[in-house]
């Protein structure tokens, strides 16, 4: 975070505001209530907010509210919010004023073949974005609060101005993470990282050992990684991310401490996806009682010596029900909380939907103008989709977790997905915990501190 950058900005919303804290690349919903209050202590200290307070009860829940948010570090020590105010942004009636994250594909060509790979068959020959392109993007996502940017490819490495990429991010105020493969890392690369304050560098592994890891990403390159790694270890911090499938769920436990051998600050985990080349590699597909089962290994590593958290990496998380709604689709974000950007500006609620749903292209339209008015983003807003229940397994309509699962498993974007029938057994049945389908994991030993956020 730039010394002279606001730690917190408030982006206003229909039901009040976000606020998006620079310090852990994290958003935190308020109600127009504490919206207000928050504006009014930009603008006053505490001692006249409480001084214009209409009553004691009214000066009892201000005084509430800024002891427990003054400890998170929302409050300068005179009493004012520590933060700016995008009073610039539309606040659209029905949803979010911009994505809280946005995936941006910055290369369309990878050294790997992974079986597994969500970015479909590589390379692509597009005309891709140039980096004053890539600027007015970023100007535009800072305008409309979304400040959290995921670099993805291919393997972002292969494109020779990443860090000029990086460095464009970190001017506008946004909050980038990268996720690579390894194998490209030098000397030089590993300083380059040290030097940039990246919320979350992924480099990505799948299993513990090099019989389980190659035989998805390919001969010999878990060797490699690992040599890779010991050099980006002595410059910068990194994740090792790992996507649980059927080949490693038998080791997800290894893949942890692996991860803390090797010099990684954390292990985070997610599933696979049916998108991209798995769609021709579904026998790689766990079910979702093998997941939960990895994920419950995890929960009990080291008799609790290790931390699992629940990542929410593009929405404010562990929300309860009495705090603000931000989007009404049950357990999906896409088009409501994110969206992706191609490599050539093709606009998609999200990327593992595939290329028959992108809406409209930044070269042609702002990127408020798509997320407000095209009818794509429109559409996918407008589904039909049934409330979370005990029966959600069996509606007959999208009632929580992936819509791209939705798709591939089950023929429609708008058809259930047939984890959620999985999970609502297992609910009944099973004494341990269940996870939702969409979780995503974040293992860290309890005497490391652990970065914020995640690329997804």
């Amino acid at each position: 975070m730039a010394a002279d950058r606001a730690p917190l900005v408030l982006v206003p919303q229909f039901f009040g505001s976000l606020v998006f804290d620079r310090r852990t690349s994290r958003y935190l919903p308020f109600d127009a209530d504490a919206t207000a209050l928050l504006r009014r202590l930009r603008d006053v200290p505490l001692e006249r907010a409480l001084a214009e307070a209409a009553g004691e009860e009214e000066r009892g829940r201000v005084v509430r509210f800024f002891e427990h948010f003054y400890e998170l570090g929302f409050f300068t020590v005179d009493g004012r919010f520590a933060g700016e105010v995008l009073d610039g942004v539309h606040v659209p009636p029905g949803h979010l004023a911009g994505p809280l994250a946005v995936h941006l594909e910055v290369v369309s060509a990878c050294n790997l073949t992974c079986t597994h790979c969500f970015a479909g068959e590589l390379p692509r020959r597009e005309r891709r974005l140039t980096l004053d392109e890539i600027d007015r993007l970023f100007a535009e996502m800072a305008a409309l609060g979304s400040f959290r940017l995921g670099l993805t490819g291919g393997e972002p490495l292969l494109r020779r101005d990443i860090f000029q990429i990086i460095d464009l991010a970190l001017e506008h105020g946004l909050a980038p993470c990268i996720t690579t493969n390894g194998l490209l890392i030098t000397e030089e690369i590993a300083r380059e990282f040290g030097r940039r304050e990246l919320v979350w560098l992924n480099v990505s592994l799948e299993g513990a050992s090099a019989a389980t890891n190659d035989r998805v990403r390919g001969a010999g390159t878990f060797a490699k990684v690992l040599d890779r790694l010991a050099v980006l270890r002595r410059h910068a911090r990194f994740t090792l991310a790992f996507t649980i499938m059927r080949t490693n769920v038998g080791e997800i436990e290894a893949c942890a401490r692996l991860a803390h051998e090797v010099g990684a600050d954390t292990a985070v985990f997610r599933p696979l996806y049916p998108v991209g080349v798995a769609r021709d590699h579904l026998e790689l597909m766990p079910g979702f009682a093998e997941y939960n089962t990895a994920l419950n290994t995890l929960a009990r590593m080291d008799g609790g010596a290790m931390d699992l958290r629940h990542i929410d990496p593009f929405s404010p998380h562990s929300r309860q029900e009495t705090q603000s709604v931000v989007h009404q689709n049950y357990g999906c974000g896409a088009g409501n909380l994110v969206c992706s950007i191609s490599v050539s500006g093709g606009v998609n609620p999200c990327s593992f939907l595939g290329p028959e749903f992108v809406a409209a292209n930044v070269r042609e339209s702002s990127l408020a103008e798509i997320w407000h008015h095209s009818a794509g983003f429109q559409a996918i807003r407008a589904l039909p989709h049934a409330e979370p229940s005990s029966e959600r397994g069996h509606t007959a309509t999208f009632a929580g977790g992936c819509r791209a699962r939705a798709l591939v498993l089950n023929g429609s974007v708008n058809a259930p997905d047939p984890w959620i029938e999985g999970q609502v057994e297992m609910e009944r049945s099973s004494p341990q915990a269940v996870h939702n389908p969409l979780v995503v994991l974040d293992v860290t030993p309890r005497h490391r501190p652990a970065c914020s956020g995640t690329c997804g």
